[in-house]
């Protein structure tokens, strides 16, 4: 029997355990034998994650310094232990090709597995230049690695933009659609508020303005829930009571996310008015996704990979025009019939193009084929 290809996947957002469902996946293929090392700690989704302690054996927690930033996180503990030790054929860096998390995994490769292939991942669809040491991190991640992959089509864009010339895929973000879980919408709202939703961080940069002077205007019965927290929350109230819609207005707590779907089911329409800033355009939008999953229709603005995320599935308006917005939303709640079909359009879409195992699928090909090519 041929030997499986031994990867170790460097990836901080396993701290947040719904994410290890990948694990799960890649686990599956016995063409591949995998491992993972994440921080103890680390912000997910703007929200601070803590692991402590797994039964999983091919998990590996370990403390790292410099933790609130991806790029400047720190292993100081385990990540060379596990190279020289694996010597695994493959090394899935899911980090920035500029973080210090990959200038380590580039030197601990070099030092204990200098036969190790390198894969990278970037998230950055923005064209920017780092100062040291972060740029020469990149440059080396270039140079050393034998692919590279990204979330949305900027993310390629601005890799070849850098130079980066080999091997680059685009791999979506995953979600596991039993976590969110599908419920059909009811085309009948007699005597049922219409409930506009947002779910993420309360930062301007978010859209949340935009989606306020949209909201004010609707006309029926209409309520506005927005799930997260951030520095927005008393700009958000001041304006909503000065357009006398304060009392239509709830703030939600964070969850879990294991308790995001559950909060998500209570919305008729997901709204993700994304506004592009000189330094920050939306890299994926994973509430999109998720909210297909559940059942729920999508209105997103036209900023980064929004666009590309909902497709045909979900509706969008330019960025900043709350009048679009407010037109697509009205809409909705004067014809109540269109959820239905346009929820069932979008879990499609979910199941065809963004769980779990699709993305592990996509990883098991990369890796077989850089091990096929030598």
């Amino acid at each position: 029997m041929k030997k499986p290809v031994r990867v170790l996947r460097i990836q901080h957002n396993f701290v947040e355990p719904t994410n290890q469902k990948l694990l799960d996946e890649l686990s599956n293929f016995p063409e591949l034998e995998v491992h993972a090392i994440c921080p103890r700690w680390g912000i997910e989704s703007g929200n601070m994650r803590v692991l402590r302690e797994t039964t999983r054996d091919n998990l590996n927690i370990a403390k790292t310094v410099l933790t609130k930033h991806y790029v400047t996180t720190f292993y100081i503990q385990k990540l060379g232990e596990i190279i020289r030790r694996l010597k695994p054929d493959i090394v899935s860096c899911h980090e920035e090709p500029c973080s210090l998390t990959a200038g380590q995994v580039l030197a601990s490769a070099k030092m204990y597995s200098p036969k190790s292939k390198i894969v990278f991942c970037s998230a950055q669809n923005i064209y920017k230049n780092y100062p040291p040491p972060f740029g020469q991190i990149e440059k080396w991640m270039y140079r050393s690695a034998v692919a590279g992959y990204g979330c949305c089509e900027g993310v390629r864009e601005v890799a070849r933009r850098k130079g980066y010339e080999k091997r680059f895929e685009i791999f979506p973000l995953g979600i596991d659609p039993d976590l969110f879980s599908y419920r059909p919408r009811d085309a009948d709202k007699s005597g049922q508020p219409f409930i506009v939703g947002y779910a993420g961080q309360l930062v301007e940069e978010k859209g949340l303005f935009t989606l306020l002077r949209a909201f004010s205007g609707l006309k029926g019965d209409v309520r506005l829930h927005l799930l997260g927290c951030g520095p927005a929350v008393d700009g958000i109230l001041d304006e909503a009571k000065k357009a006398g819609v304060a009392n239509h207005l709830l703030f939600i707590e964070p969850v879990p996310h294991s308790e995001v779907h559950v909060v998500m089911d209570t919305f008729d329409v997901l709204v993700v008015p994304s506004e592009t800033t000189p330094t920050w355009k939306e890299q994926f939008g994973r509430v999109i996704t998720e909210a297909f999953s559940v059942g729920v229709p999508v209105i997103g603005s036209d900023s980064g990979s929004v666009p590309e995320v909902v497709g045909d599935a979900g509706m969008i308006f330019e960025e900043k025009n709350h009048e679009q917005l407010a037109a697509h939303l009205q809409r909705f709640i004067d014809n109540p019939e269109l959820l239905p079909a346009l929820s069932e359009k979008g879990r499609r879409r979910v199941e065809e193009h963004y769980t779990f195992e699709t993305l592990a699928k996509l990883n098991r090909d990369l890796f077989i084929s850089v091990m096929e090519e030598g």
